[in-house]
């Protein structure tokens, strides 16, 4: 957490990674990297190293509010938006309008906006937790007003409503742009529904989350089936994809260490 909050820009943005002697920036992971630290403050007891953090949170949110557009969905970003490694995306980045907005973005920061709000309530600026969580609200309302598609009953990724993903309608799930029985609904139709592009290694933490989120814990296990195959292949530790594996030992696909206890075990 530390080491990739030294790699942040003026604007705001950090390394994709930290340390890298290699100058990568994927605003998306910026967003994540928030992320990493309000769990790190919901699982460990250091409240004050979280306090040195929020200045750096504070930086990323600002960053990716310079981009916004009128309705509060982000424009145009520089770099590389990566969101996940699919044979349908070009170079991992999914699709956006003329404008720039995407589905996978727009919630990615939502989900910012929460996490960066309750650390704030708790341990820094209160009046800027209140910022940011009408910030939120009307980020929620603008996704549902762009993205979702009545007629297939899933949100797009695009306002133009062509481009349809797993990982937008996790992501609409995690981030209570849709709840209780309706993202129960949701989530099982996005499992079954192979003319959606599917989430690779990577992202299926995200769609097994959503999954937990919508009390259907109990298809986790027959959610593995990657994992399985690598295992058949004679892999010992997570390949970052199938086919081309590129690296054989990728933390990103461990998610299962973690789910196994959360989601199995129940701790």
């Amino acid at each position: 957490i530390e080491q990739i909050d030294s790699t942040r820009t003026a604007e705001g943005a950090t390394y994709s990674r930290g340390p890298s002697r290699l100058q990568q920036y994927i605003p998306p992971f910026s967003l994540w990297w928030i992320g990493m630290v309000h769990g790190y403050w919901r699982y460990v007891d250091d409240p004050a190293f979280v306090r040195q953090m929020i200045p750096g949170t504070r930086a990323v949110v600002a960053f990716f509010e310079a981009h916004r557009q009128a309705n509060g969905s982000l424009g145009k970003l520089p770099w590389w938006n990566f969101v996940d490694w699919t044979r349908q995306w070009r170079h991992g980045v999914p699709p956006e309008s003329e404008e720039g907005s995407s589905a996978p973005r727009d919630l990615q920061l939502l989900l910012a906006y929460g996490w960066a709000a309750e650390m704030e309530s708790a341990l820094g600026i209160p009046a800027l937790a209140a910022e940011y969580r009408k910030s939120e609200a009307r980020l929620r309302r603008t996704i549902r007003d762009l993205y979702w598609d009545s007629g297939r009953r899933l949100f797009a990724d695009t306002p133009a409503r062509r481009d349809f993903s797993q990982h937008t309608n996790a992501l609409a799930v995690l981030a209570r742009v849709v709840e209780g029985d309706a993202a129960r609904d949701l989530v099982s139709r996005i499992l079954d529904d192979p003319s959606l592009v599917q989430c690779s290694i990577y992202f299926r933490y995200y769609l097994h989350s959503a999954v937990l989120r919508a009390g259907l814990g109990d298809r986790y296990l027959d959610l593995l089936g990657q994992w399985r195959t690598m295992f058949s292949r004679g892999l010992t530790t997570w390949a970052e994809q199938l086919d081309p594996t590129r690296s054989d030992c990728h933390a990103w696909g461990s998610s299962p260490n973690y789910e196994v206890f959360r989601t199995i075990l129940g701790i």
